[in-house]
């Protein structure tokens, strides 16, 4: 573990590789060595090492402490084990190495959890093979040192329409009925409940969900909701016929006070 942080320092050295600055909307920029391919979309950042010996995945969440991360992840779910023990970067943030046995060996997973003084923060999580996995752990290190942080980016009108509000969808046709609610709180929080029944020839099934984080209306008018488990959702609003509507990705919620 010694060569490993060593490691990470030397390459965080004044003498630095030319860099690409990558932002996400949540609020926060990193800096990614240029010659990495860097793909991004709704669920985040992947940056692949020139010769794809190794990946780095960045992405927001809403946790406020590392102990709140700590009681939703599941890595035996994912076929993980910590290895070793959790590490202290600074006042808040931390990393911890997990391991998941292939059929070609160990895929390693250097997770840094980081936190915003906005709320929530960043992942930043560098996958490789055994050979790899100190020089992935350096580049996600040198990530997690440069991150910056800002105010995400909001509609403050939809924002402060929607504070409150539970929206409510409903669909039913052919044996098939659906019903998604989903409050908007005052306080920036979201909940949101999936209830969803069919019946055919075959039987019928029952499945419930929900889950809670963070909302935001970004310029343009899209609905962002921030999952306390790191995943986004974003839904592009417009006006619905109705003054008590409004169309997220062209379905129809019914708008009401919570």
């Amino acid at each position: 573990m010694k060569n490993i942080i060593l490691t990470a320092l030397l390459l965080c050295s004044p003498v630095l590789a030319q860099e690409q600055r990558v932002s996400d909307p949540s609020g926060f920029s990193t800096s990614v060595p240029a010659s990495f391919k860097v793909s991004q979309d709704g669920s985040g950042t992947i940056a692949v090492e020139p010769q794809q010996k190794y990946m780095v995945v960045i992405k927001n969440h809403s946790y406020n402490t590392f102990e709140a991360f700590a009681q939703q992840a599941n890595l035996e779910k994912d076929g993980f084990t910590l290895v070793g023990e959790v590490r202290t970067i600074n006042a808040t943030d931390r990393s911890f190495r997990a391991a998941k046995q292939t059929a070609t060996g160990y895929l390693l997973a250097d997770t840094f959890v980081c936190f915003s003084p906005n709320g929530g923060g960043s992942l930043i999580v560098a996958l490789s093979d055994e050979k790899n996995a100190d020089a992935a752990y350096s580049s996600a290190y040198r990530m997690a040192q440069n991150l910056q942080y800002s105010q995400p980016q909001r509609d403050t009108q939809l924002t402060a329409a929607l504070a409150g509000k539970h929206l409510i969808y409903l669909y039913t046709g052919n044996g098939y009925s659906e019903r998604k609610d989903l409050y908007l709180g005052a306080n920036g929080q979201f909940a949101q409940r999936n209830d969803a029944s069919s019946a055919s020839f075959n039987g019928s099934g029952y499945l419930t969900g929900g889950g809670d984080g963070s909302w935001r209306v970004a310029p343009g008018g899209r609905l962002i909701l921030q999952y306390n488990n790191g995943n986004t959702g974003s839904y592009t609003m417009a006006a619905g016929k109705a003054n008590n509507e409004v169309l997220l990705n062209g379905k129809r919620y019914f708008v009401t006070n919570r």
